[in-house]
């Protein structure tokens, strides 16, 4: 009967390996002392593109965190020793200088077979989605560049040409400053051109 219970344990323990295998979330369990006691294949593999690095079970964990990070990454991985499932992101630059944003989530671990706590870390890679982010917020703010481009610089040379045409219509027998106001008029209407010019250059920037 016991041996039967062992082997249905260890069908379940490969079973729970090859789900956590399968997943595009990188797993591991590391121990009180930062210890890693089990890892994925993604966090493998992760490790391997962005450290060249080989993991090992007993390895210290926070030799993979980026110095910038690691106070945070301690204070995260304590909470969640204390029994605090916690959630974070952290932005860090790999071993090639590429700038990578991480999702982290940390879970206390508690195994009734043993004294000592673990944390179970899980983390994905959201740089993607914080690029676009930064690309919107950008976007935005060219936008918002233009609007005040068309409610403030282009507003100033329309008023002063409809002002310029509404003296010339009002007394069309005595133009004796028509050539003034013409003047006027064309200045007006090539700095509105310019000003229309860069309008459209902060458009194709969005």
């Amino acid at each position: 009967m016991e041996k039967k219970k062992r082997a249905r344990l260890e069908e379940a323990l490969q079973l729970l390996e090859a789900v956590q295998d399968s997943t595009t979330v990188a797993n591991l369990v590391v121990g009180a002392d930062y210890r890693i006691v089990s890892y994925n294949r993604r966090f493998r593999e992760f490790l391997l593109k962005y450290w060249s690095h080989e993991v090992s079970k007993g390895e210290v964990s926070i030799n993979f965190v980026h110095p910038d990070n690691l106070d945070d990454f301690k204070k995260e991985f304590a909470q969640a020793l204390n029994g605090k499932i916690v959630r974070a992101e952290h932005n860090f630059s790999t071993i090639d200088g590429q700038s990578m944003w991480i999702a982290v989530e940390y879970h206390p671990f508690n195994n009734t077979c043993e004294s000592d706590n673990k944390v179970a870390l899980s983390f994905r890679n959201i740089t993607r989605e914080r690029l676009y982010e930064q690309k919107i917020t950008a976007q935005n703010k060219r936008l918002k560049e233009v609007a005040y481009l068309s409610a403030h610089q282009l507003r100033g040379p329309i008023t002063s040409i409809l002002g310029l045409a509404n003296l010339l219509s009002d007394d069309p027998t005595n133009w004796k400053d028509t050539k003034l106001y013409i003047d006027k008029i064309r200045g007006l209407s090539q700095k509105l051109d310019r000003e229309i010019r860069y309008l459209v250059g902060k458009t194709e920037e969005i």
